[in-house]
């Protein structure tokens, strides 16, 4: 049976609902499938907080003429975090920020580096922090970092496990240690991989070790994804079998002529 793909169109119909954006404003919500999906965890991870009883809302970097809201989300390293949407969440006392591609200082993070340590996660969930005067390669600090995912529009292999492990000693080694009563963490989902596809046998080895070994992240694809926010997807196309290349013939040696 054929995997199912990403029903980008279908994906985003459903962002231009959640963002209360225009028909017309589609490509808001990306150019290629990998930043639609990008999008749709984005919102996903949003809509995840409204479930477990935050009050969300959504801020944008501006208004048009007819009042209408500025959506804009940031599909790049580049850029200023005060140019596009994020959302402020609520619960108690407490406030946090879910932002796109944003950029953070390490956990490892000394202050005698040359250069800034630092990563840009596709979406993180901070303290509620003033970043307006905040340029484009300016790290926020890892401090205020509450969680992150990570979106790859792919199945995962083995070595995509390993590679989210490492961002995730780099940004918030605290999910390999064995909480504390007052972790923070707590309150929140923890540091995820979400994978448009499937995960291979490989990397359901490696996630079975994860497990046994108590760490503090998850794994999500289509199917395990954000409940309250599912992923649209399409049976894939059959694939066309390509005609066969005629046989190579054979030379023998003594039949050239020198």
């Amino acid at each position: 049976m054929a995997e199912p793909w990403v029903d980008q169109a279908e994906t985003k119909k459903r962002l231009v609902s959640f963002f209360s954006a225009a028909s017309k404003e589609l490509h808001l919500f990306g150019a290629t499938v990998n930043q639609t999906f990008e999008a749709h965890v984005f919102a996903g991870l949003i809509s995840h907080y409204a479930e477990l009883g935050w009050k969300t809302k959504l801020v944008h970097p501006g208004k048009k003429a007819d009042g209408s809201a500025v959506v804009r989300l940031k599909f790049s390293t580049r850029g200023k975090p005060s140019g596009y949407t994020h959302a402020v969440c609520e619960k108690g006392s407490t406030r946090v920020q879910i932002r796109h591609q944003l950029r953070v200082f390490t956990a490892h993070r000394t202050g005698r580096e040359k250069r800034l340590p630092s990563v840009c996660l596709d979406v993180a969930v901070i303290d509620d922090t003033d970043l307006d005067a905040l340029k484009t390669d300016d790290p926020v600090p890892n401090a205020i970092l509450c969680s992150f995912g990570e979106a790859k529009h792919m199945s995962a292999y083995a070595e995509l496990v390993a590679q989210f492990l490492g961002i995730v000693h780099e940004i918030m080694p605290s999910s390999f240690a064995k909480p504390k009563p007052t972790d923070r963490q707590a309150h929140h989902p923890w540091p995820f991989l979400f994978v448009s596809g499937k995960f291979y046998p490989s990397a359901e080895g490696i996630v079975e070790t994860i497990v046994a070994r108590a760490l503090r992240v998850r794994f999500f694809n289509h199917v395990s994804g954000f409940k309250g926010f599912p992923l649209a997807m399409t049976p894939a196309p059959p694939k066309v079998k390509k005609p066969r290349p005629p046989p190579i013939s054979v030379v023998n040696d003594d039949d050239i002529p020198f």
